[in-house]
């Protein structure tokens, strides 16, 4: 994943602006209120080519680096944040592909995802394992189909002859996911299982699942305070697949290489957006009272402007770094090192509390303004958002987490 030299990546930057500010901010309030899907803004991403941003342009991407996926991810958090989260969370999924995409048949399925513009969700989470992603109770199984697995033919039936799946399903899994964000959307998953079903619960591996031969079960509602748009329910998922749909890599190394690293700088950036998007209309708002608009003339700015400014400014610098970071692992130019695992850490729970604190700053800047649902000056949904922050892998774990890390690490 290195950035395309030819104006490529600028120009997606441009439209993810241009995408923020039109389509996304358009629906935002309908998305939020409903806690519906933002197809709209899904529609604008594929029709800008964005949903293959992290894949090599020779791969048919935009060949987005992590830096330039960083800046993508907050740019389109101003507009609407769930929809800015699903961007970055199908971001990573590719990118996992994309790092272990061995073998004709699992190419060709992830080059489809590229060319097709897929939509991949992650079901990592499970039931039964106190929110550790390096745990699995399921397990992939070899012992006929799944119950209720489509495993019949599907309106993909000729990609998949081209995918050379003609042998038919010779493994199945059947898995309690906790949380699965747009899951019942996405056109493919990619799910953790243990192994086999005598492996113990940290030998897992992670199969890329077709939604369409997938069969997926809504276990209860979704009805969050904030983030509402990414439609996360809990899903039981069942499916018969092959062989080559189990990704070479042990899932642990993917993890370590890519999937968190990547997951907490994206989802950062997003956290970044929202909070620059709520500093930007309170700063809006003081400028409407000193100019006597607000029929307050002769107020003092509020000190809350300056602490959200450098606020701001510390996280947008922790971030580039550890982007910088994580780009070199990605590429393989960096190992991943204890010391890079605190610092990736370390960016999470810096960015999920400390935009929340600009976020509260701005509600207090607006008053009635931002506590309103509607309005220039609205925070509400930029607030509520954001309180999704420090429980996105919950920040007590990663405490504990760094703790302990702290105490081996060797280097910086």
């Amino acid at each position: 994943m290195t950035e395309a030299g030819d104006g490529r990546v600028e120009r997606a930057a441009e439209s993810c602006r241009e995408l923020a500010r039109g389509v996304l901010a358009e629906h935002a309030a309908e998305v939020d209120t409903d806690a519906r899907f933002p197809k709209e803004a899904l529609t604008a991403l594929r029709a800008h080519g964005l949903l293959a941003a992290a894949a090599p342009a020779e791969r048919g991407g935009l060949g987005a680096d992590v830096p330039a996926l960083t800046r993508m991810a907050a740019d389109l958090a101003r507009g609407c944040g769930a929809s800015a989260m699903v961007w970055a969370m199908h971001q990573v999924q590719l990118a996992c592909l994309l790092t272990c995409d061995e073998g004709p048949e699992l190419r060709a399925a992830v080059d489809r995802i590229v060319r097709d513009q897929l939509l991949v969700a992650s079901a990592t989470s499970e039931a039964g394992v106190g929110g550790s992603l390096r745990t699995s109770v399921c397990a992939v199984e070899r012992d006929g189909p799944a119950d209720g697995a489509a495993d019949g033919p599907t309106e993909r039936a000729a990609d998949d002859a081209a995918e050379g799946a003609g042998a038919g399903p010779a493994a199945r899994l059947d898995k309690s996911a906790t949380t699965v964000s747009y899951g019942v959307e996405a056109d493919a998953l990619l799910v953790s299982a243990r192994r086999g079903p005598g492996s113990p619960p940290g030998d897992q591996v992670a199969v890329l699942l077709d939604a369409p031969r997938t069969r997926l079960e809504v276990l209860g509602g979704w009805n969050p305070l904030g983030m509402r748009g990414t439609c996360s329910p809990a899903l039981r998922i069942r499916a018969a697949f092959e062989d080559w749909r189990i990704l070479p890599l042990p899932f642990g190394d993917l993890v370590e290489r890519v999937m968190t690293p990547l997951s907490h700088v994206l989802w950062s950036a997003v956290w970044y957006g929202l909070a620059a998007e709520a500093a930007d209309r309170a700063v809006r708002y003081a400028r409407k009272r000193a100019s006597g608009q607000a029929g307050q003339a002769g107020q003092r700015p509020s000190g809350n402007l300056a602490e959200m400014r450098w606020r701001l400014a510390a996280m947008e610098a922790q971030l580039a770094e550890t982007a910088r970071e994580a780009q070199a692992v990605l590429n393989g130019a960096a190992q991943p090192t204890v010391a890079f695992a605190l610092r990736i850490n370390s960016l999470k729970l810096a960015v999920s509390e400390v935009a929340v604190d600009v976020a509260l700053a701005a509600l207090r800047v607006c008053g009635m303004a931002g506590y309103s649902e509607d309005g220039p000056y609205s925070v509400a949904r930029l607030v509520r958002d954001l309180l999704s922050a420090p429980l996105m892998i919950g920040n007590e774990r990663l405490v504990a987490i760094g703790s302990q890390l702290a105490l081996m690490a060797r280097d910086r």
